[in-house]
């Protein structure tokens, strides 16, 4: 049983599953360190000069920083407008480009109308007002705050080997470029480059990526699953043990220390779970008072907790898992979120449970459509480090579990919104020619071949959704389609997409393609001039040594 409400028993319990969270020692993370010297561009208009007419005597006003103004839309400016002004960089390290021109600087005050960068998060040292006429002693103020050296932590972490952002030129995954609310990811072709001073931990990144090359640092990925565990088992546990407590004393007998893997199998029967929220250090206060029951994790954002750790949470002893956003999050961050929140909710959902067992609340109202994930045996199985690895281990518990209640009813499959990262691939087999470029390109070894037999399969456990494949191959023939296996045994086994007989060459009879792919060829080269007669279309169906022989042999050909 999980109270709405403090008792002392529950009290006692978190307690107790706070202290034990305290013992856990997570890894620490590196710094980013900014030094700011004070040294200020300010861009602005003509508009926005004359009204602030102090800017001309800015560097009057403050001993400690220094300015230049850059000027659009004015006369005496040889610019036409504002979007011919570029500003790359954060606190102590801005650049500023002007046409041909660049101007370095500690930070930017941008009085333009329309802010120059209107991303959600914008890079530390950029202070904007979005209106021509400010308070410039106020302004100075900030600015002079912002002077010195600050650190951050390293939010994010980077693997460029397990990227699926490109191969070989072809366009891939996209997710974490299009959810930074920071504009702090770009693309490199192949990879991507995280710029760690203007990222600011935002974290949805991570959540979206599909093959954990982003993942989160503050805390690590392993280090908050183990928080997780930790704490919802510790919190099972004490109220296993008070309950047995109660009854020893009422009974007159002698209560007995269960292993965990007992207390798991006890709970399911007693009802022992707890509720799991999310929040950050801002929103923690009007949490509690609004949940005061329970069990609270303090994130530095919550868009950084992702479906591995609510499932592990659910697996664990969870009944619910909230993440709290009473004071919202970035629209693009917002969508990302939702997005795997639905793949989540469609899983549980086939499941047999309620889809609202995880959720984001954003407004207190929310609480009311509040549901609880059915009853069932607690895993107890370690945090894993991988995240889809951690997506699977839990959600094959929790089929596991369902299964068993359902007497195997349970469908296997559920569809996903498009954009998830679990899926499928087809092909078109009356157009492929089973070259394999989508096989060699394939970041997460999900598409592979028949080794001596011209075949494609793929292992959907392993499959990103990153569409390199489809941007890969030369004839269009692949498509895929976003949807989740529940059956481990279904997603680890190949599936055959495409398979041909191979083309035995005509001279020596060694396979050397496949017979569709040989068709292929002979039609697109059917009318071309060297190709012409008869015997130089035969060679096409001829190995690389036979072809040379009989070209050697044939006297129509003219070295």
């Amino acid at each position: 049983m999980s109270e709405l409400f403090v008792t002392e028993r529950n009290s006692s319990a978190r307690e107790i599953a706070y202290a034990a969270v305290a013992k856990l020692k997570p890894e620490s993370t590196s710094l980013v360190e900014y030094r700011s010297r004070g040294h200020v561009i300010i861009i602005a208009n003509s508009e926005a000069l004359i009204a602030n007419d102090e800017l001309e005597n800015f560097n009057d006003l403050s001993t400690r920083l220094s300015s230049e103004i850059i000027q659009f839309e004015g006369q005496s400016s040889p610019l036409t407008d504002a979007n011919n002004i570029t500003i790359k960089g954060a606190l102590g390290q801005f650049v500023v480009g002007l046409e041909d021109k660049e101007f370095k600087a500690d930070l930017i005050l941008d009085l333009s109308p329309k802010p120059i960068l209107d991303m959600a998060y914008k890079p530390p040292g950029y202070l904007s007002t979005g209106t021509e006429r400010v308070n410039i002693h106020k302004k100075i103020t900030e600015l002079e705050d912002l002077i010195g050296t600050f650190e951050k932590p390293l939010y994010i972490h980077y693997d460029e080997n397990i990227c699926a952002h490109g191969r070989s030129g072809k366009p891939g995954c996209t997710r974490c470029i299009d959810a930074c609310p920071a504009e702090a990811i770009t693309s490199l072709v192949n990879k991507i480059a995280v710029d760690p001073f203007r990222c600011q931990g935002g974290g949805i990144c991570t959540t979206v990526c599909p093959s954990s090359a982003i993942s989160y640092t503050y805390p690590k990925p392993k280090d908050l699953l183990n928080h997780v565990r930790t704490l919802v088992l510790s919190y099972i546990e004490a109220l296993q043990t008070d309950q047995d407590s109660q009854s020893s004393k009422k009974g007159g007998g002698t209560s007995t220390q269960l292993s965990r893997t007992a207390i798991a199998k006890d709970s399911v029967d007693k009802g022992y779970s707890a509720d799991l929220i999310f929040v950050t250090e801002d929103e923690k206060t009007r949490v509690e008072q609004l949940l005061p029951a329970a069990l609270i994790i303090t994130v530095e954002e919550v868009a950084s907790v992702g479906p591995e750790i609510w499932l592990s949470a659910l697996a664990w002893g969870a009944r619910s898992v909230r993440l709290f956003a009473l004071d919202g999050m970035p629209e693009i961050a917002q969508k990302a979120l939702d997005l795997h929140i639905e793949i989540v909710q469609s899983t549980l959902v086939a499941m047999g449970h309620s889809a609202n067992v995880v959720s984001v609340i954003t407004d207190p109202s929310e609480l009311i459509t509040v549901t609880y994930l059915s009853k069932i045996v607690t895993a107890t199985h370690a945090a894993l480090t991988e995240k889809r690895q951690a997506f699977f281990m839990a959600l094959d518990y929790l089929y596991k579990q369902t299964l068993h209640k359902q007497n195997n009813t349970t469908a296997q499959v559920v569809s996903l919104p498009t954009g998830a990262i679990f899926g499928s691939v087809a092909i078109n087999t009356s157009s492929c020619t089973l070259c394999m470029a989508c096989v060699s390109a394939c970041p997460g070894n999900a598409l592979q071949d028949g080794h001596e037999k011209p075949q494609v399969s793929l292992v959907e456990d392993k499959c990103l959704q990153c569409g390199i494949c489809v941007s890969t191959c030369p004839e269009n023939a692949m498509s895929m389609s976003p949807r989740l296996l529940l059956d481990r045994q279904s997603r680890l086994k190949p599936q055959v997409l495409h398979e041909d007989a191979p083309f035995c060459c005509t001279a020596c009879g060694k396979p050397f393609a496949t017979t569709s792919g040989i068709k292929t060829i002979l039609a697109k080269l059917s009318g071309h001039s060297m190709f012409a007669d008869q015997r130089a279309k035969d060679r096409l169906k001829m190995c690389d040594d036979c072809r040379v022989v009989d070209m050697m042999e044939d006297p129509a050909v003219d070295f």
